[in-house]
């Protein structure tokens, strides 16, 4: 739609530069064309009212001609916002695109409008004008798409509010058998519970934002660290889960695979890194060399302390390979006596445009 402004408004340009559309042919050209626009002078006076415009804000030509554009519709133009810039196109040459206003409009109601104005240089619009420089600000009406998004965002925020309380009934009766199951059962309940509380972690967030946009990675892993709290490390217990990341946002179509990728590393130190005390295990999430660093670090007993670790991690392990192969990434590890790392780069590309 901006091209089509554009081509038009280049048009218009056109029209008054040469001779054989000056004056009323150029009017008439512009009075069939279907986008909406007026022509202001230097004082911000309406000199042309195309009929778009007219029959989109149901006013005649005799009614929008001769008056200052913020006095038209009842004062409903005169906006601080647009009379700032529109009075810096033609003196300082910086024309302006996609400036959204929304308002009440005299006779429409409520109205979202993008405009779009530009300088020209004109030798006579009509016999009726001296040679002056003009501006042409050209309107689209996106009252209804804007309407049809926020319903949109609407729907999705219930959506997700709903998929979350799904998950959190599921969640709870787990819990219940994570309560009575026998004792070799309950750290697999266990891990589902937590698997359960990272996709959780990110419905809640959209159920919150009202729109299934870029996911804040800062905000999404706290919500697994306190997920990771709860159904492993319990009130009053001595593993501590901190969030350590850059204000970084990724596509929404990853946030699955990260957080669950997150959820098992973060599962497996817990379970394996601090065997006879306590400790702290981060979260992070950097950009680094033109990647991205996702990391889960511990200050445990380092792999060489735990020899059983990568074997016992299982399912675990085989579902971080899986989450990693998925989103292209390439794993590795660190361990020591002063705890293990374990890194997943990343592409770029998962980023938030």
């Amino acid at each position: 739609m901006n091209g089509l402004i554009r081509r038009k408004a280049d048009i218009y340009r056109f029209s008054l530069q040469n001779p054989v559309t000056h004056g009323s042919s150029a009017q008439a050209f512009l009075d069939a064309a279907g986008t909406p626009l007026l022509v202001l002078d230097r004082e911000l006076t309406v000199t042309f009212a195309n009929m778009a415009f007219r029959e989109l804000f149901a006013v005649t030509a005799e009614q929008a001609v001769g008056r200052r554009l913020a006095d038209l519709g009842g004062g409903s133009w005169d906006i601080p916002d647009l009379m700032l810039k529109l009075r810096a196109v033609i003196p300082e040459a910086t024309p302006f695109k996609g400036l959204r206003i929304e308002g009440e409009f005299a006779g429409l109601g409520h109205r979202v409008l993008k405009l779009e104005a530009r300088g020209i240089k004109s030798e006579g619009f009509d016999a009726a004008v001296d040679a002056a420089a003009r501006i042409v600000l050209t309107v689209e009406d996106l009252t209804e798409a804007v309407a049809a998004d926020r319903h949109k965002d609407l729907l999705v925020s219930e959506m997700a509010h709903r998929i979350k309380n799904s998950l959190s009934v599921i969640a709870a009766f787990v819990t219940v058998e994570i309560s009575r199951g026998l004792a070799p059962c309950r750290e697999g309940y266990r891990a589902m519970q937590t698997r359960l509380a990272a996709v959780a972690s990110l419905y809640d967030m959209i159920s919150r934002s009202s729109a299934f946009g870029p996911v804040d990675m800062r905000t999404y892993l706290k919500g697994i660290a306190g997920g990771l709290r709860a159904g492993f490390v319990g009130e009053g217990g001595n593993i501590q889960v901190a969030v350590d990341a850059d204000p970084l946002k990724i596509d929404p179509n990853h946030a699955v695979s990260v957080g669950l990728l997150v959820n098992e590393l973060a599962t497996n130190a817990i379970k394996h890194a601090f065997p006879s005390a306590g400790g702290r295990i981060i979260l992070g999430f950097r950009r680094h060399a033109g990647e991205l660093a996702l990391s889960v670090r511990d200050d445990g007993v380092g792999l060489d302390a735990s020899p059983g670790q990568l074997e016992n991690a299982g399912l675990g392990m085989r579902f971080v390979d899986a989450f990693v192969q998925q989103l292209r990434g390439t794993l590795t590890r660190e361990s020591g006596s002063g705890g293990t790392s374990v890194t997943v780069r990343l592409p770029a590309s998962i980023l938030a445009e």
